[in-house]
């Protein structure tokens, strides 16, 4: 049986993205899926994901099958990514493309510290995290989508106001 452990999230998106994305990694370490075990045997990673200017830090660790996720800083990460700020990290991680973390890194979008080849392990795994869709929900889901959109429009548009009435 798997439980989900309770974790101090904030409500950044940055934050509840990196701790959603924990829970499902959790969930497979746990599951039978033979390919996702496969990828972390004899594997000893820590790989944190961070954004300075939100005050946001996660890390995940693997050890030899076994995962875990953390909030804060690791004492000593195989690779650190440090996103520009939480906005960008939520576009770079739900679009799930290596060459978009590149131009990030070349934009200073993104900063990575470490073994980049842990990146491109990662990046195996992230293949597994969004599970497939039913076919008879695919439907319902392009309906639903330009709602999305709008919303995710209008949050941007209130954020903006927000740090600038901070003065961020």
């Amino acid at each position: 049986m798997f439980t989900i452990p309770v974790l101090d999230v904030k409500s950044d998106p940055l934050d509840v993205l990196l701790a959603a994305i924990g829970y499902r990694l959790s969930m497979l370490a746990s599951s039978d899926n033979e390919e996702f075990k496969a990828l972390l045997a004899d594997k000893k990673v820590t790989i944190e994901f961070a954004s300075d200017e939100s005050d946001v830090a996660r890390y995940y660790q693997f050890d030899n099958a076994q995962f875990s996720q953390h909030k804060g800083h690791a004492d000593d990460a195989t690779l650190t990514i440090k996103f520009k700020d939480s906005m960008t990290g939520v576009k770079l991680l739900t679009q799930g493309s290596l060459p978009a973390f590149m131009t990030a890194v070349q934009e200073k979008n993104l900063s990575i510290e470490g073994d980049y080849s842990q990146l491109m392990w990662f990046n195996k795994l992230a293949k597994h995290i969004v599970p497939a869709i039913p076919e008879e929900l695919k439907p319902h889901i392009q309906r639903v989508k330009p709602y999305a959109y709008k919303a995710q429009q209008f949050a941007e548009h209130w954020i903006g106001v927000a740090k600038y009435k901070l003065g961020k």
